[in-house]
């Protein structure tokens, strides 16, 4: 995500962010995701925090942000609305996403059943495309 006013904003692939100024936090997916996929041409700036990072793009000091999208969806909706999401691109070591039930739970099995013949049908990937892709305004950056 970046500034709305910024080139970054303005990026339609990952060559276009190289030469951006990118913040990410440390501790995260987001640093190696930048440094493998992105290879900016300065070093990202690593920050301690979420909270951190987002001054940072309020304060101009990067011009861009790497997040996993739902946390970028939030910060550019809640904390920061003159940013936008540029896109997103697959990363390695990339985050996984589950659904979280009470430990016991009776309805593990099902649902566990239920993800899996939507992943095998190719439902899943057609409903993250719609929903984290098509809806959220986050294409895919190549």
């Amino acid at each position: 995500m970046a500034l709305k006013d910024s080139d970054a904003a303005g990026a339609t692939s990952i060559a276009d962010l190289e030469d951006a100024r990118i913040g990410v936090q440390i501790g995260t997916t987001s640093l190696s995701a930048v440094e493998d996929v992105i290879d900016p041409s300065e070093q990202p700036q690593v920050f301690n925090s979420s909270n951190d990072v987002v001054t940072a793009l309020k304060n101009e000091q990067i011009d861009a942000v790497v997040v996993d999208l739902p946390t970028a969806l939030y910060i550019t909706a809640a904390q920061v609305p003159t940013a936008t999401v540029v896109g997103q691109f697959a990363a390695p070591g990339g985050d996984q996403w589950g659904a979280l039930l009470a430990k016991g739970s009776a309805l593990t099995a099902c649902v566990s059943e239920a993800v899996d013949e939507l992943r095998a049908s190719g439902e899943l990937a057609k409903l993250t495309k719609r929903w984290m892709s098509d809806a959220a305004g986050a294409p895919e950056l190549d």
